[in-house]
């Protein structure tokens, strides 16, 4: 009789087990529900963040070259402005060395010209990608509207020395 209460015992122990495993298992999946429903829930918003761009893969590939020109002035551009941030960080006190204060100056006003007459071809080749992707119907009107809103804040931060794009 000893040895059946024993088995008893044990099976209970052993059941007892296997429904906390159960009741984790069954708040893990519960868990797991809720971050899918919320997953299901932005999967909409994220789609239109990822996917702006509804090109076949042809017509992608032929605005690449357009792209590709936009960014190599768009990037001089950036790079050419680290390199003024360089140079007035090296200013050299005038009233020690106004020479060299004197050069510097000089090479800051040359970098700027260069920065002021080419910000406006930059921005002029991204307009062009803009209105490309536009002509041809390679993007939603919600990212083309917020490409061009971008690009009237460039032209006006540039000066506004040329006429944007409308």
């Amino acid at each position: 009789m000893d040895n059946g209460v024993e088995n008893l015992v044990s099976a209970w122990k052993f059941l007892k087990a296997r429904v906390e495993k159960s009741k984790a298992l069954g708040l893990s999946s519960e868990k797991a529900g809720l971050r899918l429903d919320e997953i299901n829930r932005r999967m909409p918003c994220l789609e239109v963040a990822i996917q702006p761009i509804r090109a076949q893969r042809d017509d992608l590939r032929a605005v690449g070259g357009h792209i590709n020109r936009a960014l190599v002035h768009a990037t001089a551009v950036l790079k050419f402005f680290d390199a003024i941030h360089g140079l007035e960080k090296s200013l050299p006190d005038p009233q020690s060395d106004l020479p060299g204060y004197l050069g510097v100056l000089k090479r800051l006003k040359e970098a700027l010209r260069f920065l002021g007459e080419n910000c406006g071809m930059a921005i002029q080749w991204l307009a062009g990608i803009v209105e490309y992707l536009e002509d041809h119907k390679m993007a939603d009107e919600w990212f083309i509207s917020s490409l061009k809103k971008a690009l009237e804040n460039l032209w006006e931060l540039e000066g506004g020395k040329e006429t944007g794009p409308t």
